[in-house]
Protein backbone atom coordinates (compact mmCIF):
# COMPACT_ATOMS: atom_id res chain seq x y z
CA UNK A 1 0.00 0.00 0.00
CA UNK A 2 1.63 3.22 -0.60
CA UNK A 3 2.44 5.83 2.32
CA UNK A 4 0.17 8.80 2.96
CA UNK A 5 0.90 11.89 2.06
CA UNK A 6 3.06 12.34 5.44
CA UNK A 7 5.05 9.41 5.40
CA UNK A 8 8.42 10.42 3.63
CA UNK A 9 9.90 6.70 4.84
CA UNK A 10 7.86 4.06 4.54
CA UNK A 11 8.82 0.16 4.40
CA UNK A 12 6.44 -2.22 3.97
CA UNK A 13 7.66 -5.99 4.63
CA UNK A 14 10.67 -5.43 3.60
CA UNK A 15 13.06 -8.70 3.33
CA UNK A 16 16.71 -8.39 2.82
CA UNK A 17 19.03 -12.01 2.35
CA UNK A 18 22.32 -12.56 1.59
CA UNK A 19 23.84 -15.27 0.00
CA UNK A 20 27.61 -14.79 0.66
CA UNK A 21 28.24 -18.49 -0.48
CA UNK A 22 26.55 -20.77 -2.84
CA UNK A 23 23.33 -22.14 -1.45
CA UNK A 24 23.83 -20.44 1.65
CA UNK A 25 21.27 -17.81 2.74
CA UNK A 26 21.78 -15.15 5.43
CA UNK A 27 18.59 -13.52 6.65
CA UNK A 28 19.40 -9.31 7.92
CA UNK A 29 15.98 -8.10 7.85
CA UNK A 30 13.08 -10.08 8.03
CA UNK A 31 9.98 -8.51 6.98
CA UNK A 32 10.50 -4.62 8.74
CA UNK A 33 7.74 -2.37 8.27
CA UNK A 34 8.54 0.98 9.10
CA UNK A 35 7.15 4.35 8.73
CA UNK A 36 9.12 7.65 9.32
CA UNK A 37 6.86 10.96 9.00
CA UNK A 38 8.16 14.65 7.68
CA UNK A 39 9.85 16.41 10.47
CA UNK A 40 10.27 13.45 12.27
CA UNK A 41 13.53 13.34 14.65
CA UNK A 42 14.08 9.36 14.97
CA UNK A 43 17.03 7.42 16.30
CA UNK A 44 17.59 3.77 14.70
CA UNK A 45 19.70 1.90 17.47
CA UNK A 46 20.72 -1.96 17.69
CA UNK A 47 23.58 -4.28 18.20
CA UNK A 48 26.18 -5.60 15.78
CA UNK A 49 24.38 -8.22 13.03
CA UNK A 50 20.72 -6.78 14.46
CA UNK A 51 20.20 -5.66 10.75
CA UNK A 52 21.38 -1.87 11.59
CA UNK A 53 23.46 -1.48 8.65
CA UNK A 54 21.44 -3.24 6.36
CA UNK A 55 18.71 -1.24 7.04
CA UNK A 56 20.73 1.71 7.03
CA UNK A 57 21.79 0.77 3.21
CA UNK A 58 18.64 0.34 2.02
CA UNK A 59 17.21 3.66 3.54
CA UNK A 60 20.03 5.83 2.01
CA UNK A 61 19.51 3.76 -1.38
CA UNK A 62 22.67 1.68 -1.00
CA UNK A 63 20.96 -1.16 -1.25
CA UNK A 64 17.56 -2.76 -2.43
CA UNK A 65 15.36 -5.29 -0.74
CA UNK A 66 15.54 -9.20 -1.94
CA UNK A 67 11.22 -8.44 -1.42
CA UNK A 68 8.87 -5.94 0.13
CA UNK A 69 8.58 -2.38 -0.79
CA UNK A 70 10.58 1.10 0.39
CA UNK A 71 9.04 4.43 -0.40
CA UNK A 72 11.04 7.37 -0.41
CA UNK A 73 9.19 10.75 -0.38
CA UNK A 74 6.75 9.19 -2.56
CA UNK A 75 8.44 7.38 -4.36
CA UNK A 76 8.85 3.44 -5.07
CA UNK A 77 12.32 3.69 -4.89
CA UNK A 78 12.89 -0.55 -3.91
CA UNK A 79 13.23 -1.60 -7.17
CA UNK A 80 15.53 1.21 -9.30
CA UNK A 81 18.76 0.17 -10.95
CA UNK A 82 22.01 1.30 -9.78
CA UNK A 83 22.09 4.78 -11.80
CA UNK A 84 18.43 5.92 -10.67
CA UNK A 85 19.79 4.59 -7.13
CA UNK A 86 22.44 7.41 -7.47
CA UNK A 87 20.47 9.84 -9.05
CA UNK A 88 18.03 9.65 -5.38
CA UNK A 89 20.77 9.81 -2.91
CA UNK A 90 22.70 12.95 -5.38
CA UNK A 91 18.56 14.61 -4.98
CA UNK A 92 16.86 13.51 -2.19
CA UNK A 93 19.26 12.12 1.04
CA UNK A 94 21.66 13.98 3.04
CA UNK A 95 24.20 11.67 4.30
CA UNK A 96 26.10 12.53 7.61
CA UNK A 97 29.16 9.89 8.03
CA UNK A 98 30.74 8.60 11.14
CA UNK A 99 34.69 9.79 9.35
CA UNK A 100 33.02 12.80 8.01
CA UNK A 101 34.44 11.67 4.78
CA UNK A 102 35.39 15.35 3.05
CA UNK A 103 37.30 15.75 -0.36
CA UNK A 104 41.05 16.41 1.72
CA UNK A 105 42.20 18.40 -1.52
CA UNK A 106 39.29 21.01 -1.17
CA UNK A 107 38.51 23.77 0.85
CA UNK A 108 35.33 23.69 2.90
CA UNK A 109 33.77 26.00 0.13
CA UNK A 110 34.81 23.40 -2.67
CA UNK A 111 33.45 20.59 -0.18
CA UNK A 112 30.20 22.13 -0.37
CA UNK A 113 30.46 23.01 -3.78
CA UNK A 114 30.97 19.88 -5.16
CA UNK A 115 27.72 17.88 -4.90
CA UNK A 116 26.19 21.09 -6.59
CA UNK A 117 28.32 20.73 -9.22
CA UNK A 118 27.24 17.09 -9.85
CA UNK A 119 23.50 18.29 -9.71
CA UNK A 120 24.33 20.68 -12.87
CA UNK A 121 23.65 23.83 -10.43
CA UNK A 122 25.26 27.00 -12.35
CA UNK A 123 28.87 28.11 -10.84
CA UNK A 124 27.58 31.65 -9.31
CA UNK A 125 24.91 29.39 -7.64
CA UNK A 126 27.05 26.81 -6.55
CA UNK A 127 29.05 29.44 -4.84
CA UNK A 128 26.13 31.68 -3.22
CA UNK A 129 24.47 28.04 -1.67
CA UNK A 130 27.79 26.99 -0.36
CA UNK A 131 28.12 30.65 1.22
CA UNK A 132 25.23 30.64 2.69
CA UNK A 133 25.45 26.94 3.98
CA UNK A 134 29.13 27.46 5.44
CA UNK A 135 27.37 30.37 7.54
CA UNK A 136 24.85 28.49 8.82
CA UNK A 137 26.69 26.15 10.54
CA UNK A 138 28.68 28.87 12.01
CA UNK A 139 32.14 28.39 9.56
CA UNK A 140 32.09 31.24 7.04
CA UNK A 141 35.67 32.35 8.73
CA UNK A 142 36.59 28.67 7.38
CA UNK A 143 35.70 28.49 3.93
CA UNK A 144 39.26 28.78 2.57
CA UNK A 145 40.59 26.42 4.73
CA UNK A 146 41.09 22.68 4.15
CA UNK A 147 39.29 19.98 6.64
CA UNK A 148 43.08 19.37 8.00
CA UNK A 149 43.33 22.80 9.25
CA UNK A 150 39.80 22.08 10.78
CA UNK A 151 39.17 20.52 14.14
CA UNK A 152 36.93 17.22 14.20
CA UNK A 153 33.79 19.25 15.26
CA UNK A 154 34.67 21.52 12.86
CA UNK A 155 34.73 18.73 10.19
CA UNK A 156 31.46 17.22 11.00
CA UNK A 157 29.82 20.79 10.84
CA UNK A 158 31.22 20.83 7.18
CA UNK A 159 29.60 17.27 6.70
CA UNK A 160 26.21 18.23 7.78
CA UNK A 161 26.14 21.52 5.79
CA UNK A 162 27.32 19.43 2.66
CA UNK A 163 24.33 17.19 3.22
CA UNK A 164 21.81 19.62 3.33
CA UNK A 165 23.50 21.24 0.03
CA UNK A 166 20.76 19.66 -2.24
CA UNK A 167 17.79 20.78 -0.42
CA UNK A 168 17.07 16.51 1.09
CA UNK A 169 14.03 14.93 1.66
CA UNK A 170 15.77 13.27 4.50
CA UNK A 171 19.24 13.63 6.70
CA UNK A 172 20.88 10.59 7.18
CA UNK A 173 23.49 10.58 10.05
CA UNK A 174 25.18 7.42 10.84
CA UNK A 175 26.87 7.83 14.30
CA UNK A 176 27.80 11.31 13.59
CA UNK A 177 29.38 11.70 16.94
CA UNK A 178 31.56 8.53 16.74
CA UNK A 179 34.99 10.10 16.27
CA UNK A 180 34.67 12.82 18.51
CA UNK A 181 34.33 13.67 22.23
CA UNK A 182 31.78 14.31 24.28
CA UNK A 183 32.25 17.89 24.49
CA UNK A 184 32.26 18.48 20.96
CA UNK A 185 29.62 15.71 20.38
CA UNK A 186 27.10 17.52 22.18
CA UNK A 187 27.35 20.76 19.96
CA UNK A 188 26.99 18.40 16.28
CA UNK A 189 24.05 16.77 18.40
CA UNK A 190 22.52 20.45 18.82
CA UNK A 191 23.20 21.12 15.43
CA UNK A 192 21.02 18.42 14.07
CA UNK A 193 18.68 19.36 17.07
CA UNK A 194 18.29 22.67 15.36
CA UNK A 195 18.19 21.39 11.72
CA UNK A 196 14.84 19.30 13.00
CA UNK A 197 13.40 22.28 14.97
CA UNK A 198 13.67 24.35 11.71
CA UNK A 199 11.58 20.97 9.91
CA UNK A 200 14.29 18.92 8.77
CA UNK A 201 13.45 14.93 8.80
CA UNK A 202 16.36 13.42 11.10
CA UNK A 203 17.43 10.06 11.18
CA UNK A 204 20.69 9.31 13.33
CA UNK A 205 21.47 5.49 13.31
CA UNK A 206 23.85 5.23 16.54
CA UNK A 207 24.64 2.03 18.96
CA UNK A 208 24.88 5.01 21.67
CA UNK A 209 21.35 5.25 23.69
CA UNK A 210 22.23 8.60 25.37
CA UNK A 211 22.60 10.22 21.27
CA UNK A 212 19.32 7.98 20.86
CA UNK A 213 17.62 9.46 23.69
CA UNK A 214 17.73 13.16 21.89
CA UNK A 215 15.22 12.13 19.24
CA UNK A 216 11.50 12.08 19.64
CA UNK A 217 11.16 9.07 18.28
CA UNK A 218 13.62 5.54 19.00
CA UNK A 219 13.04 2.55 16.73
CA UNK A 220 15.42 -0.55 17.75
CA UNK A 221 16.08 -3.24 15.45
CA UNK A 222 17.19 -6.61 16.34
CA UNK A 223 17.43 -10.39 14.78
CA UNK A 224 16.55 -8.46 11.19
CA UNK A 225 12.91 -7.18 13.18
CA UNK A 226 12.33 -3.46 14.88
CA UNK A 227 10.54 -2.49 17.56
CA UNK A 228 9.50 0.36 19.37
CA UNK A 229 11.16 1.69 22.32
Amino acid sequence: MPPTADQIVHFEEVVKVYHPSAGVEVPALCGVSLSITRGEYTAIVGPSGSGKSTLLNILGCLDRPTSGTYWLDGRDVSRLNDDELSDIRGQRIGFVFQSFNLIVTQTVLENLETPLYYQGVPPEQRREAALRLIGAVGLADRAAHYPHELSGGQQQRVAIARALANDPAIVLADEPTGNLDSKTGQMILETLDELNAAGRTIIIVSHDMNVARRCRRVVEIRDGLVFEE
